[in-house]
């Protein structure tokens, strides 16, 4: 591979942040035969069919998710960690999709939890976050705390007490839009007295 088309792929590779798909290695003149090449050399690794990613690349687990699965919102444990609302340690990534959208096939190595929602629950609250350099679909901070009542039968009632205690404790807490999702999920009920116990 010449110095030329090196130089190429690292630039192909910052713009797209770290993950790459076959089109766009080919629309750049990259064919099959130097794409085999690169792998061979060590300098592209396939992450899943027609999506590579460049071994000199850091790129998180959470971003090559979010890469794979675009239309795929990052909820629930994976979200508490970023907004740092509980102590928890996820063994997967928690992403939501919208029912009847099915989840394509991921590399073996990447440990995901698929949640399917309602549409109106699956499109509330989403935003876009950085994580490690990338942009990535993720439910609010609100959004993400009536999730922990929503789905309790997968977060635990101290978890998601946790949850809501720290997300009140925080310098940016919006209780109006608090209430607005648990009215929408079905859980205001369970999720005001607590509101109000913590104002």
């Amino acid at each position: 591979m010449t110095i030329a088309k090196n130089a190429l792929l690292n630039e192909l590779l910052s713009a797209n942040s770290g993950i790459i798909k076959t089109q766009t290695l080919n629309e750049n003149g990259f064919t099959s035969r130097d794409i085999k090449q690169l792998v061979q050399e060590g300098l592209l690794t396939k992450v899943r069919l027609g999506h590579y990613t460049g071994n000199q690349e850091t790129v998180s687990d959470v971003e090559i998710v979010s890469k794979l699965i675009p239309m795929g919102v990052l909820c629930l444990f994976t979200a508490i960690e970023h907004y740092e609302l509980a102590t928890v340690n996820p063994t997967e990534i928690c992403v939501s999709l919208p029912r009847g959208v099915t989840c394509p096939v991921l590399p073996p190595n990447l440990f995901i939890k698929v949640y399917h929602m309602a549409s109106s629950h699956f499109e509330a609250g989403i935003t876009e976050v950085e994580v490690g350099g990338t942009m990535v679909r993720m439910y609010d901070a609100e959004k993400t705390v009536c999730d922990c009542f929503k789905y309790d039968n997968e977060v635990e009632k101290g978890i998601a007490l946790e949850v809501l205690k720290n997300y009140m404790a925080g310098g940016n807490c919006n209780i109006q839009k608090l209430l607005e999702y648990a009215n929408l999920l079905g859980k205001k009920k369970i999720i005001y007295p607590y509101v109000e116990a913590l104002v």
